[in-house]
């Protein structure tokens, strides 16, 4: 039996319609987004959801085999993990947004504090960082931040709190990671699944 890691939420949700399309309904099927089970059993397959970030923490530490995760999320922190392929799916994009009419950003608010401070040091230019673990677009509003750092889907959230994007930082998608040792030594195993989802030919 393989375990694969998968990321509660949006990432999720793409994840089981990207087995749907591919007509693999007996995985989608067992894959349920709602359901309040640590893990599912379907053909063999352990799938365990956890948070976002903790996919890379089971995968380095060999919990799990393999895992389904965002860009986001292993370029902001370092994995000892195998950064193994682009995935069709789970395509957004970082961007710094504010409220009109910034003419300079002084101070960011962002869960993704690395990529924030990598963007602008790049830039040269200096401004105040404030961690925040959710909810960022109240930052501005209140008046805590001139502008946000944050994953942009579809901008809905961005344009029902009246705040604009201002500059993209970088393209984000869902990554296949796997574990260093594992990935080879259950090779037998993990490489007719990732044929069967259609990842690797």
């Amino acid at each position: 039996m393989i375990t694969v890691a998968l990321p509660k939420g949006r990432l999720l949700d793409d994840f089981i319609d990207y087995l749907d399309d591919q007509g693999l309904e007996q995985y989608s099927a067992g894959l349920d987004a709602k359901s309040r089970s640590l893990y599912t059993i379907v053909n063999d397959v352990k799938f365990i959801y956890a948070k976002g970030r903790d996919v890379p923490i089971y995968v380095e530490n060999g919990s799990a085999d393999i895992g389904i995760i965002g860009l986001d999320i292993i370029t902001e922190d370092e994995f000892n993990i195998m950064n193994v392929s682009r995935l069709p799916f789970g395509d957004c994009h970082f961007s710094v947004c504010g409220l009109p009419g910034v003419e300079r950003f002084r101070t960011i608010a962002t869960t993704f504090r690395n990529i924030a401070f990598q963007y602008f040091k790049a830039k040269r230019q200096q401004v105040s960082l404030i961690h925040l673990n959710g909810s960022v677009e109240l930052a501005p509003l209140l008046g805590l931040a001139d502008g946000i750092v944050d994953i942009v889907e579809t901008g809905n959230t961005l344009r029902a709190n009246g705040l604009i994007e201002y500059e993209k930082i970088m393209d984000v998608h869902a990554r296949l990671i796997a574990n260093r040792q594992t990935f080879y030594t259950k090779e037998d195993k993990i490489y007719p699944f990732l044929k069967e989802i259609g990842v690797f030919e």
